[in-house]
């Protein structure tokens, strides 16, 4: 049996109201005359910060094209974890984020066949992507890998160059704005750090991590003269693989901390976090220089000495949020082997940087 599907799907408030009839009002407007017969939804990743499920479709009227299943991303049902979302701003800025880069097709992101919600919802329906390879932020990522998420970061910085403060839409992250809670944060960070690693990490790295605890502030509050729109939270486990002609691409996916930000806090938030200390000492000037080329294509004028500049500085974007979630993650072992990998790779590429020195000028 068709359902009569509406021109503006209506917006729900849980994964449970999920049914045919709304993912047919859905399918509806990109596939004209589509019937879903009936759906089923699973649950798929940790429930961290949003409730997804995957959508199989039965279809009554199937028209060319339309998908088998289809993931929803829907607002935490768990009170805790939807208080964070709203007093974060994440579902606004997952849709802003999934609205302006699917206009502009700025980047390699899942398909979005409906967008809706604002400050306290959202509802998100995205291609499905289950046959891709997620990435494993312990295990990091390949140099092959990395190029494929370093240009996708290219073509969505370049797409949004320049950008200003003045006239930007009011939905990205400031970090001026929210330099107090990310200071606070990261000190907090620094003093569980120092107590619970004390005996795994090196003398350098501890030292590292206590001066970037007194640079905070002043990190979050440096004054840029390069603006764009920014992931904020660039890592690979951020990140899902698919094999396309040519090769390795990336889907960039989550997108609740996206924000108006220097281009190379992503680049360095990967770079320093994602790939090997050894693989990123080989590679990364290789793919900063690939970056440049890509990001040349779109929106030329970021020369190398420049973008070498902003990427010592800003590769810190990595330690500092690493030891932000120190004081927020529970204190287990699956936990703490994610952070110290972290924090050895953050540290070696603050110290062969010298991104301290940089900041505190």
């Amino acid at each position: 049996m068709s359902h009569v599907a509406t021109s503006t799907p209506a917006e729900l408030s849980s994964t449970a109201e999920i049914d045919a009839a709304w993912v047919e009002s859905v399918l509806a407007l990109s596939y004209p005359g589509v019937a879903v017969r009936s759906v089923a939804a699973a649950p798929i990743g940790a429930g961290n910060v949003s409730d997804t499920v995957r959508v199989a479709i039965e279809y009554a009227d199937r028209p060319d094209g339309a998908p088998d299943a289809v993931v929803a991303k829907f607002r935490p049902s768990a009170p805790e974890v939807h208080a964070h979302g709203l007093g974060s701003g994440a579902y606004h800025r997952e849709v802003g984020a999934y609205r302006v880069i699917g206009e502009r097709a700025a980047c390699r992101i899942p398909h979005a066949y409906h967008v809706a919600g604002d400050e306290t919802n959202i509802n998100l329906v995205l291609e499905d992507l289950s046959a891709a390879v997620p990435g494993n932020q312990i295990a990091g990522c390949s140099p092959a890998e990395a190029e494929a998420v370093i240009n996708e970061l290219a073509l969505l910085h370049s797409a949004f160059s320049p950008m200003d403060e003045a006239t930007a839409p009011a939905w990205p992250i400031r970090m001026a704005d929210v330099c107090d809670y990310w200071t606070e944060a990261v000190q907090g960070g620094v003093a569980a750090a120092l107590q619970r690693y004390q005996t795994r990490l090196s003398a350098e790295n501890l030292a590292t991590i206590e001066a970037a605890g007194k640079l905070a502030r002043s990190f979050y509050l440096l004054p840029q003269s390069r603006l764009t729109l920014t992931h904020g939270d660039a890592r690979v486990d951020n990140v899902l693989f698919e094999q396309r002609d040519g090769g390795t691409g990336a889907v960039l996916i989550d997108w609740q901390v996206t924000g108006l930000r220097n281009p190379m806090w992503d680049v360095g938030y990967f770079l320093s976090g994602s790939v090997s200390v050894d693989d990123r000492r080989e590679h990364e000037r290789r793919l900063i220089d690939g970056y440049l080329r890509t990001f040349a294509t779109v929106y030329p004028g970021y020369d190398e000495e420049e973008a070498l500049a902003d990427y010592r500085i800003q590769l810190l974007s990595g330690l500092m949020t690493t030891v932000a979630a120190i004081a927020v993650l529970p204190d287990n072992d699956a936990v703490n082997n994610l952070i110290v990998a972290l924090l050895e790779r953050n540290c070696a590429a603050a110290v062969d940087w010298e991104s301290i020195d940089a900041v505190a000028g």
